[in-house]
C-alpha cells in the first residue's frame, strides 16, 4: 500500500466525553495501531453532535467534506474511509455521497453488520463477554430505522434463535420492538435480564431509553416481572469488536491498492 494514503473512521458521533473515549477514540487508536504509518483521521456525520460538543466542551470535530478536505490539503492523494456504523442506513449513504463530492479518491469499508454471518460474528463476542447465569438472558436495544437496512436487527434474533441463545433484540423505534423482546424474555422463562444496548456507543440512547425509568427498556422488562440489569457498554468498548472494525480497514485498503 502505498503511504500517500490516509485513513478516516468515521462515527455518528456524541456528546457524552466518556463514551466517546471508551468507543470512538479507542477504535481510532485499534486502527492506528493495526496501520502504523497511516494517519488516522476523524469525522462525525451528525451536525448536531458536532455543535455541542464544541459549545459544550470546546472540542472541534470535522465533518466528512472537512475531514477530506484536510486530508487532501496534508498531501495523501487517496483513503480508506471506515465508518463504525452498525449498518448500511440512511448514514451510510450520506457517508457515500460525501464521499462522491471530495476530490480525493476514496474507498468505504462495510458496516459492522452486512449479513448473517456479520451477525453471528457480532453475536459470539456479545455472548462471551456476558456470562450468564440460570435463568437469566440478554435483551439488546438498537435504534432502529425506517431504512431496509434495519432488517439487519431480525437477521440478528435470527442469529440468536438459531445458536439458542438466550438473547432478544429490541429497538428504540420500529421493530424488532421492546415489546418484542420482552415476549421472548418470557417465553424463555427468564427471571433476570442483562440489557445492553446494540450500539457503537453508549450515550443518550442507552441512559434514558434503555435503563429510564418511564417508557423505556428497563420499564418494560421490570413490568413483564422480570429483574432487569442495564449494562452502560458501548459496542466500541470492546477488543473484539475493535479487531473486526480493523479487519474491514484491512479491507478497504485493499480496494485502494
Amino acid at each position: 500500500m502505498e503511504k500517500n494514503t490516509a485513513i478516516l473512521a468515521v462515527s455518528f458521533g456524541t456528546t457524552h466525553m466518556d463514551t466517546l473515549e471508551r468507543c470512538i477514540a479507542a477504535t481510532e487508536r485499534a486502527v492506528a495501531e493495526g496501520f502504523r504509518g497511516y494517519p488516522v483521521y476523524r469525522a462525525f456525520l451528525s451536525a448536531m453532535v458536532m455543535g455541542r460538543l464544541k459549545e459544550q466542551h470546546g472540542l472541534q470535530v470535522d465533518n466528512v467534506g472537512e475531514a477530506l478536505a484536510r486530508i487532501e490539503g496534508d498531501g495523501y492523494g487517496q483513503v480508506a474511509i471506515q465508518p463504525t456504523l452498525l449498518l448500511r442506513g440512511y448514514e451510510y449513504e450520506l457517508l457515500a455521497k460525501e464521499t462522491e463530492k471530495a476530490g480525493i479518491r476514496g474507498a468505504i469499508g462495510r458496516p459492522l453488520l452486512e449479513d448473517a454471518r456479520d451477525c453471528a460474528a457480532l453475536a459470539s463476542v456479545i455472548v462471551e463477554e456476558n456470562p450468564l447465569k440460570e435463568e437469566e438472558a440478554l435483551v439488546l436495544m438498537g435504534h432502529g430505522t425506517e431504512h431496509e437496512g434495519n432488517e439487519i436487527y431480525h437477521i440478528m434474533q435470527n442469529v440468536f434463535a438459531e445458536k439458542k441463545y438466550p438473547a432478544f433484540t429490541g429497538n428504540v423505534y420500529g421493530t424488532p420492538s421492546f415489546g418484542d423482546a420482552v415476549e421472548g424474555l418470557v417465553r424463555q422463562g427468564a427471571r433476570r435480564a442483562k440489557l445492553l444496548p446494540l450500539m457503537f456507543v453508549a450515550g443518550d440512547h442507552a441512559k434514558k431509553d434503555m435503563a429510564g425509568q418511564e417508557g423505556s427498556l428497563l420499564a418494560a422488562v421490570r413490568d413483564a416481572g422480570v429483574l432487569p440489569e442495564p449494562v452502560f457498554r458501548g459496542l466500541g468498548e470492546s477488543g473484539s469488536v475493535r479487531a473486526l472494525y480493523v479487519e474491514r480497514v484491512r479491507e478497504t485498503m485493499m480496494k485502494l491498492s
